[in-house]
């Protein structure tokens, strides 16, 4: 049988596998920090982004003839400048999970400089994304775009008024991306909610740290440039690679844990194990691109053991697939993975399994326990 989210939840049910026999068949050295390769890692991206920049910068947009070879070669290095922040970002990542360095001021610095470029608090993003993976696809707790999925009779309900954010997700093409950049946004807002209050008053000073460290640089990134040289300045340097480092971490989230097939669960059908594994999966795109995205795309083993550094999640995902392959949704990136969500689906409950699914015909045989 075809490992698939259904498959797994059905041996979820029937196997006494655990979250933590999974995390045991890592080897012991995938937990190990190796602080050469972390630091490597930084001056690597942060090298790769001042070239692409320098190159950016000396090509020019003429109106003669020259265009036809300047324009394409400058979409071209503004496309592998914005790669190359995403890999930053996703080092940021590591950093908080703790996952860099073994000092955690260290964490925290390294942090700020790879997440605040980025429009991204380290701290606002650290204590809403350790929640994600507290709660992965538990419904009322996940605090990514999934949490505004809306069953066909809660959406009915909603109003423009009061849940402008979730109708219009539902109303535009491809609005889970509109989801994933507005909440980039409402993380500052809403920790509060998401989070508790009790966790908020003990982070409260770090939060606000976080979000004028980050307020801070990009003032001062985007600021600058519009100084020397005006709005096509900072487009051209900065805005419009930023843009595609967007867009390109907003697909990458996006099917990290959903398809066409995803569960979503509720309260009392939700277990660690579920959580994480039964939608999460591995989307692979070529070598180059998973080097400079620093292997987030292998996304299986991060949602196994969070705190593993980056360059450990090959080896870890082999020791898993090995161990339990009918544990493991591993498939290479392609068309499929964007075609379900062009417009935004309903969810359905299927309640004699604690889950919800996507409301497409690819689900009808699960869909059939909901009749």
């Amino acid at each position: 049988m075809k490992v698939r989210p259904a498959t797994i939840d059905t041996r979820s049910r029937t196997e006494s596998v655990r979250l933590r026999d999974l995390r045991n068949v890592i080897p012991t050295e995938c937990f190990q920090i190796d602080a050469t390769r972390s630091w490597f890692t930084l001056f690597r991206i942060l090298a790769t982004i001042a070239l692409l920049t320098t190159a950016i910068h000396f090509t020019p947009l003429t109106p003669d003839l020259n265009l036809l070879w300047q324009a394409p070669l400058l979409g071209l290095l503004w496309l592998f400048d914005g790669w190359a922040m995403v890999g930053l970002f996703v080092l940021g990542h590591d950093c908080g999970h703790r996952a860099f360095s073994k000092r955690p001021w260290v964490n925290k610095l390294v942090g700020h400089i790879c997440m605040s470029p980025l429009s991204n608090a380290l701290h606002t993003w650290t204590v809403t994304h350790d929640h994600h993976h507290a709660h992965t696809q538990r419904r009322g707790e996940e605090v990514d775009w999934a949490s505004h999925l809306k069953t066909q009779e809660e959406l009915d309900q909603l109003t423009w008024s009061s849940d402008f954010i979730v109708k219009l997700g539902y109303a535009l093409p491809f609005g889970i991306f509109f989801w994933i950049i507005t909440n980039t946004v409402r993380r500052g807002f809403l920790v509060e909610r998401q989070i508790g209050t009790r966790r908020f008053e003990m982070e409260r000073a770090s939060l606000r740290t976080s979000n004028l460290t980050m307020l801070a640089t990009i003032l001062c990134i985007y600021g600058s440039l519009f100084y020397v040289g005006g709005l096509w300045t900072m487009l051209k340097h900065y805005g419009i690679p930023g843009f595609i480092a967007t867009v390109t971490g907003a697909l990458i989230i996006t099917v990290q844990h959903a398809n066409r097939h995803t569960l979503s669960y509720t309260q009392e059908g939700w277990t660690p194990l579920r959580g994480q594994l039964v939608s999460t999966f591995d989307v692979r795109f070529p070598r180059l691109l998973e080097t400079m995205w620093c292997d987030i795309t292998i996304h299986i083993p991060h949602h196994v053991a969070p705190t593993m550094p980056w360059y450990h999640l090959r080896k870890a995902s082999q020791a898993i697939q090995a161990a339990y392959p009918d544990y493991y949704q591993s498939q290479p990136f392609s068309t499929w993975h964007l075609s379900w969500f062009a417009n935004t689906p309903v969810l359905r409950e299927v309640p004699d399994k604690g889950f919800f699914v996507m409301d497409l015909p690819d689900n009808a045989d699960i869909l059939a326990h909901a009749s």
